[in-house]
């Protein structure tokens, strides 16, 4: 099954109402957002960032290089705290895997990272942070992203997906 609903937010209105929609959507379980980077420009992708009032960004990819040498691991490590985010790397979720992913997370190494990761998400959550799982692919649907995203649902976690700047997708993958 796959349910897909898409909320457009206008990031120039003055009041709290999509925040407001949003959050009842949420209603106070986990939550925990997803980005790709695709080929946007830096300053595009961390408006959209504090657009979602991102807190925590969680690099997802196994290898944190980029031929845009601005979404680089070390790049991000210092851009993106300077914008107020904060950087982690979990490569153990990570795709480009030997096997494919769906065996992939079959293994010890990803349920331990997993593990790790799913603490990070429930440590921000309770710092009133907002967490976003970050990757290359711009369309979730077209990365690992998804089957992560699905693993997370099954623990509780609700998944919003960052897709262009004033629009999230409540998308669920099972």
């Amino acid at each position: 099954m796959h349910l897909k609903i898409t909320v457009t937010y206008y990031s120039n209105r003055k009041d709290n109402t999509t925040q407001y929609l949003l959050t009842l959507l949420m209603s106070k379980g986990l939550v925990c957002y997803t980005i790709g980077y695709g080929d946007r420009a830096l300053e595009e992708f961390i408006s959209i960032l504090h657009e979602s009032n991102i807190t925590h960004l969680i690099d997802i990819r196994r290898y944190p290089h980029s031929w845009m040498e601005e979404y680089d691991k070390e790049s991000l490590q210092v851009i993106l705290p300077k914008n107020g985010i904060a950087y982690v790397h979990c490569a153990g979720v990570g795709g480009m895997r030997e096997s494919s992913y769906n065996e992939y997370m079959g293994t010890e190494e990803f349920r331990s990272s997993f593990s790790k990761l799913v603490e990070f998400i429930m440590v921000a959550n309770e710092n009133n942070g907002n967490p976003v799982l970050m990757c290359a692919e711009k369309n979730p649907k077209n990365c690992h992203r998804r089957y992560l995203a699905q693993q997370l649902e099954l623990v509780g976690v609700k998944i919003v997906h960052l897709t262009e700047a004033g629009q999230m997708d409540l998308c669920s993958f099972y």
